[in-house]
């Protein structure tokens, strides 16, 4: 399966004016349909201006590796965790709005909320679920077992688990 690439334009998913969360929760919800539907599917979503890599080095990073991982060490990973983990994502099958969870997660609730400034989701990666496994660990901050961690089931082939990624302009 080729891995799909796409760009999406939602000037409405900006910071500069009140956040129509609805809006831009369903725009980017309508695409993901159109092109996962029904698919079972880990999602990672992330800011790109929270990277040191520019969006579109980032991306191609991504394609070429199959992971934004592109650090040996993560501050946030190792203070989170207590076991190994590629990657922070959601499992689902698509086939409703998934959207406003990540919108509400990184920018309603705490404390990602209070993170100034803020930034948008603007690369969302969706893997093959099946060629990941779950890994439940506990938070080290709330001290509570947690099953959003996940590890490549072949760690020589990342890329190949990667179904798409879209973009947000």
């Amino acid at each position: 399966m080729t891995m799909k690439l796409i760009y999406v334009d939602c000037p409405e998913y900006n910071f500069g004016t009140e956040l129509d969360y609805d809006l831009v929760s369903a725009k980017i919800d309508n695409v993901i349909d159109y092109n996962f539907h029904d698919q079972n599917v880990i999602i990672r979503g992330i800011q790109s201006d929270k990277h040191d890599l520019t969006k579109d080095e980032l991306i191609k990073y991504i394609i070429k590796t199959g992971t934004d991982k592109y650090a040996q060490s993560s501050e946030i990973s190792a203070d989170v965790n207590d076991k190994p983990i590629d990657l922070f994502g959601y499992n689902c099958i698509i086939d409703h709005p998934i959207v406003m969870q990540f919108l509400e997660g990184f920018h309603k609730f705490k404390p990602k909320c209070l993170e100034a400034p803020q930034y948008k989701i603007d690369i969302w990666m969706f893997y093959d679920a099946s060629q990941l496994e779950c890994v439940e660990y506990t938070h080290k901050i709330y001290n509570v077992k947690v099953s959003d961690g996940y590890i490549f089931k072949d760690p020589n082939n990342k890329h190949n688990a990667l179904l798409g990624i879209i973009v947000i302009n």
